[in-house]
């Protein structure tokens, strides 16, 4: 029978996460405006596809150096307050932004952004993945991915209604942005409690969990590709600026549509057969998606399959790791996941754009196929178990 306390409790967490909800969908805006802003940007300045990949990396860098202390700060200061933090630091750097149109300025800055998200991000995982019971937490993970996609896809609608060459969306992104920190302020008090844990903790991820580290690299390396590159790779297939930008959104509103049926089904199935079939759709379709960039019903539907099976693949990946790890271990297998994710997408952007470089538009989703079937064949892999039981 639950308790008065219980009660309390629970529809304190549910507060919380309905606050952390709507702080990721706000998020997601920022984010939807950033991420097709710098590649189109850059190329109007005559950057190459190489050069323009391996200025995403700086973003990439940023995660690197917050995710291994994430579970440490969690545990003391809770996730409210370092998400806010997070968030207070992409609207420094974000603003900027607007100072020049130069390419190593942007490099640095996009560093502190990449700080400020990646703070976001591994927060924001831990906190649901906490505050969730595992009969729903694929739901739960899929309003929190659809929550993301949705407002990135908003974002980048919103970018498509800007000139991309003046300060509009930068102000935009950073007004997205601030708003972000006002429901953390309502959820100060109403995160899940983190238990301290160790860097040993974190390193010792690497051993209870090695496959589904390695299926994050390979994950990361395919969503590092997309999101940094979609929109020129649609450039490149023929499609005008406009369009590339739609084609990005398509890809972010498919994942988005898609994350509740595929988070029921991870409710009810076994999570790693759910990878199975999403890496298979991957697989599917990404020698396909060269030939259908002319802006007819396959371009929009293919696109939005592929970024459902592309995103799905996280947020099923996510309800793994709830179902095993608790408490500060939990935090911690979060960290190292996104740690590894971002190992993935920091190579993903350059790969990417190297393969353009070389081949053309088919580059792209010949980057993301191949890694899309390593996850397949990781996902049926039965030599040992995903997670160990020490």
């Amino acid at each position: 029978m639950t308790t008065a306390t219980e009660v309390v409790q629970n529809r304190r967490l549910g507060f919380g996460i309905g606050c952390a909800l709507v702080n990721n969908l706000l998020v997601g805006m920022g984010t939807g405006i950033y991420l097709p802003l710098f590649p189109l940007r850059l190329d109007m300045m005559g950057e190459s596809p190489s050069s323009i990949g391996l200025h995403a990396i700086s973003s990439s860098i940023g995660v690197l150096l917050v995710a291994p202390y994430m579970s440490t700060w969690l545990s003391r200061i809770g996730a409210p307050f370092i998400i806010a933090i997070g968030c207070a630091a992409a609207v420094i750097a974000g603003s900027m932004m607007l100072l020049a149109d130069d390419y190593w300025l942007w490099f640095a800055l996009r560093l502190i952004m990449g700080c400020g998200l990646a703070t976001h991000w591994v927060g924001s995982d831990a906190w649901l993945n906490q505050a969730a019971t595992e009969k729903i937490r694929g739901r739960i993970l899929s309003f929190y991915v659809v929550s993301y996609i949705g407002g990135v896809s908003a974002g980048s609608a919103l970018l498509n209604q800007l000139d991309l060459a003046g300060n509009a969306p930068f102000i935009a992104m950073v007004v997205c942005f601030s708003v972000a920190l006002l429901p953390l302020i309502l959820a100060w008090r109403s995160g899940p409690v983190f238990l301290p844990s160790s860097r040993e903790a974190s390193l010792r991820m690497f051993r209870i969990a090695p496959v589904l580290m390695t299926v994050g690299v390979l994950i990361g390396l395919a969503d590092g590709a997309a999101f940094a590159l979609i929109p020129l790779f649609a450039v490149l297939a023929g499609m005008t600026e406009y369009h590339a930008v739609w084609v990005m959104t398509s890809f972010l509103l498919g994942g988005s549509l898609m994350q509740f049926p595929i988070g029921w089904l991870s409710d009810v199935m076994d999570r790693r057969h759910v990878l199975v079939l999403l890496s298979v759709l991957a697989v599917g379709i990404a020698p396909i998606l060269p030939f259908v960039m002319n802006g007819g019903p396959l371009t929009w539907i293919l696109s939005g399959l592929f970024g459902a099976a592309v995103i799905g693949m996280y947020a099923v990946s996510l309800g793994i790791i709830g179902r095993r790890f608790t408490g500060g271990d939990m935090a911690a297998a979060n960290a190292v996941f996104v740690l590894c994710f971002e190992f993935g997408a920091l190579t993903g952007a350059p790969v990417g754009g190297g393969a353009m470089d070389i081949i053309g538009a088919p580059g792209l989703p010949i980057v993301m196929g191949v890694a899309s079937a390593l996850v397949l064949a990781a996902a049926l892999f039965r030599g040992q178990r995903w997670i160990s039981k020490e």
